[in-house]
């Protein structure tokens, strides 16, 4: 199966220039844990709930996104398989993936998305497995 098939297509997004408050109330009304962070058409980076928590709240209270996203955006593209999708959010440890097509924003995986349709549902669980194990450094 691929990403296109079970990606959202109905995707919010915020820039390096809005207020991390704002963002934050959004993430609270919408009920996600993260935004793409867009320049015009390009994904320039994400912002997660826990961006807001450790690099804002618990530090000196940073104002804006640039200041708290993340810069390294990992992503897929539309005709990725889903068990490739699972093996990338497994390997780098995250539960959301941006879907990108010539540079621009066209969709967004994450796990759950994954488990819904029964002939992914094994890669799905085993990715959040491995998400889920402690770290040992």
């Amino acid at each position: 199966m691929k990403i296109k098939d079970i990606m959202s297509r109905d995707i919010v997004t915020c820039t390096p220039t809005d207020l991390i408050s704002e963002i934050a109330q959004s993430m609270r009304a919408l009920d996600i844990g993260c935004m793409p962070v867009v320049d015009g058409p390009r994904v320039i980076g994400m912002i997660t709930d826990r961006d807001i928590v450790t690099r804002s709240v618990a530090k000196d209270g940073q104002k804006y996104v640039k200041d708290v996203m993340s810069h390294e955006v990992i992503s897929v593209g539309p005709e990725t398989s889903t068990d490739e999708a699972a093996a990338i959010m497994a390997q780098h440890r995250i539960r959301r993936l941006p879907v990108i097509k010539n540079e621009g924003l066209v969709g967004f995986v994450a796990i759950a998305d994954l488990s819904v349709p029964s002939e992914t549902l094994h890669e799905a669980s085993q990715a959040l497995h491995e998400i889920s194990e402690p770290r040992h450094t």
